[in-house]
C-alpha cells in the first residue's frame, strides 16, 4: 500500500527521533523526508505526532504493522538495507561485507524499552548492545551472544528472526571481527585501526 521509500522515512523518524538524522541517512532533503512520512501516515490512517519530546504514532496502527511485516520480510529476502541499532561506541565498525547489507543508526532516545519496542514493531531488525542495556526476560525477543570481554555484548532480535540467514551471518562476522581485533591488540607492535560506521539508511 505504501512505497519502500515512504515507510522508510516514517520508520526512520520513529527510530532515530530526528528528521535531520533521517535526511542524512536517506540522503534526502528533510522536506522530502517529511513529505514521504506524512503521505505514508495518511495512507495507513495514522498520525505522527511529537509528544513529550518524542515522535510517536497515534491511531489504529494495524495496517502499519502489516506493512512493516511485509517490508521486513522483503529486507530479509533481499539481504540489503536491514536496520541495525548500534548503541556502542563511535569506534564500532561493521565487518567487511556486512556494511553493504545492513544500515546502521543510533536512536536519539537510548532507552532499552524504546529500542525493544522498535524491534517488536519491526521498525529495526537487530540491536547491537551490551547486555546490561538489554531488556531481560522478554519472551518476544532473543539474545544472541557475540563476546564477553571486556563486557557481554550481543544482538537482540525478534525471536522468530534469530535463525534467519542474514542475522546468523552478521552475528558470525561480528564475533570473528572481535576476536581478530583482540588478537591484533595483543600482538607485539599491533594497533587497533578502525574506520567509522557506514551510517546509511537507504530503502
Amino acid at each position: 500500500m505504501v512505497s519502500v521509500d515512504q515507510l522508510c522515512c516514517l520508520d526512520g523518524l520513529i527510530w532515530l527521533q530526528s528528521g535531520n538524522a533521517v535526511g542524512a541517512l536517506t540522503r534526502q532533503h528533510q522536506t522530502t523526508v517529511s513529505r514521504n512520512q506524512k503521505k505514508c501516515a495518511k495512507t495507513l490512517g495514522v498520525d505522527v505526532l511529537k509528544r513529550d519530546g518524542r515522535w510517536q504514532i497515534e491511531g489504529d496502527s494495524q495496517l502499519l504493522q502489516l506493512e512493516r511485516s511485509v517490508h521486513q520480510t522483503a529486507r530479509l529476502k533481499s539481504v540489503r538495507t536491514l536496520r541495525l541499532e548500534a548503541s556502542l561506541s563511535a569506534e564500532t565498525t561493521l565487518p567487511e561485507g556486512a556494511a553493504s547489507e545492513w544500515v546502521v543508526g543510533t536512536s536519539r532516545i537510548q532507552n532499552p524499552q524504546h529500542l525493544s519496542t522498535l524491534l517488536k514493531q519491526r521498525v529495526i531488525d537487530a540491536w547491537l548492545t551490551p547486555r546490561s542495556a538489554s531488556e531481560e526476560g522478554d519472551v518476544e525477543l532473543a539474545w544472541i551472544p557475540l563476546w564477553d570481554e571486556p563486557e557481554d555484548v550481543g544482538l537482540i532480535v525478534q525471536r522468530d528472526l534469530r535463525k534467519q540467514h542474514p542475522v546468523r551471518v552478521l552475528s558470525d562476522k561480528l564475533s570473528a571481527q572481535h576476536l581478530l581485533r583482540r588478537f591484533v591488540l595483543q600482538a607485539p607492535g599491533g594497533s587497533d585501526s578502525t574506520s567509522p560506521i557506514n551510517h546509511q539508511l537507504i530503502p
